[in-house]
């Protein structure tokens, strides 16, 4: 039974705020004439907390128990900037690293421009665009 309850409360909740949002928060339970929501950022739940009325106007039509709302963020390991795609070294841009590698003498400069075109060939593919080139 609860957990239908908080499968209708999740729908209630994505319906009363705008898709983005939804997409980044989701009901967590009700505790005390409370629902509580989480959100993936603190951007997220200030915009939340600036809907909050709305949303608790249309949860208390299906649930007259809940009186308000409460926001917690939970930082997820699919927000961590780490995990989002390595960029690479197009064509174009390679050919104009590989350009200064080659005309410095041997440094810790020459090394870090090598070690950032290897970095940026990712799979050892030369022919991957970097983003925006073609």
């Amino acid at each position: 039974m609860q957990v239908k309850h908080l499968i209708a409360l999740q729908q209630i909740y994505a319906g009363s705020v705008p898709r983005d949002l939804a997409k980044k928060s989701r009901v967590a339970y009700e505790r005390s004439g409370a629902v509580v929501v989480i959100a993936d950022t603190s951007a997220v739940a200030t915009k939340l907390k600036q809907l909050a009325p709305r949303i608790v106007d249309k949860i208390v039509k299906f649930a007259p128990e809940v009186t308000s709302i409460q926001l917690e963020v939970q930082v997820t390991r699919a927000n961590d900037a780490g995990l989002r795609r390595p960029a690479r070294i197009g064509p174009r841009g390679r050919s104009s690293w590989l350009e200064l590698r080659d005309a410095l003498p041997s440094s810790p400069l020459r090394n870090a421009v090598a070690t950032l075109l290897q970095r940026g060939s990712g799979s050892g593919d030369e022919h991957q665009p970097f983003d925006g080139e073609e």
